[in-house]
């Protein structure tokens, strides 16, 4: 498997849930470049009902005693304001730009400003060539600054996320790392505009993404992924997580 991974839940949603993941997946992962990924809020829901998360101020605290649980751990989560980037530069190791947001040159500016690792989701409209365009917003900020690019599916007619393998290596040839999105890839949409998605297929992706050539993967996962504040019927159960991480 890829040396470097991102895993954890979708949404932190509180201590103890993500507490739990790190702790059943941290033995496969310690010895690896590894990142606990988890969003302190969800600000791109469908619906105004749904959950987004503990919030800015708990979610870092969350991070925080997760760091004192585990000394030297490193941690992501992705941002949507350009005020909140800042705040999180005593805690996150690696921001994460999220795909609807994937070309916002203001947030793309303040995140190489105050990181010197930047991970930005690829638009899911977005072919490699444009995505590439936006590299020198990053790199005039901060000539020190990695970038790294994580594809997460293109959809152009088709009723699921399609992943463009050929695109791998031209973005190799532009990004500092690219990331495999594995269970993010593996969306469905419902008639109704939500989203469904297929984990058999997210752990495919997981198992090939070396193959292909990625620098990285990605994988959302949870105890229970019915419970799961977003991306139930996509993330990867736990369980499942570890069989992969063994077997991988």
């Amino acid at each position: 498997m890829n040396k470097t991974c991102i895993i954890g839940p979708c949404s932190l949603e509180n201590y103890e849930l993500s507490h739990k993941v790190l702790s059943t997946i941290y033995p496969y992962v310690k010895d690896k470049d590894f990142y606990f990924k988890g969003s302190f809020d969800k600000a791109n829901r469908s619906s105004i009902t749904g959950k987004r998360g503990p919030g800015l101020e708990e979610g870092l605290e969350i991070f925080k005693q997760l760091k004192k649980d585990y000394p030297g751990l490193k941690v992501t989560t992705d941002v949507h304001e350009t005020q909140q980037v800042e705040k999180l530069t005593d805690t996150i190791d690696l921001i994460q730009i999220p795909a609807f947001l994937c070309r916002q040159t203001d947030l793309l500016v303040e995140s190489a400003r105050c990181f010197n690792k930047v991970n930005i989701k690829k638009g899911q409209w977005m072919n490699p060539q444009n995505m590439v365009k936006g590299i020198d917003k990053l790199k005039v900020t901060n000539p020190n600054c990695e970038v790294w690019l994580t594809e997460r599916g293109t959809a152009f007619g088709y009723s699921q996320f399609i992943v463009d393998f050929s695109s791998v290596d031209y973005f190799k040839e532009h990004f500092d790392k690219v990331v495999m999105d594995c269970t993010h890839s593996a969306q469905l949409p419902k008639p109704n505009g939500r989203m469904s998605g297929n984990p058999t297929l997210a752990a495919r992706y997981f198992k090939t993404a070396e193959t292909f050539g990625y620098d990285a993967v990605f994988a959302e996962t949870h105890p229970t992924p019915s419970l799961s504040y977003s991306d139930a019927d996509s993330i990867l159960p736990l369980e499942q997580m570890v069989y992969l991480l063994k077997n991988s």
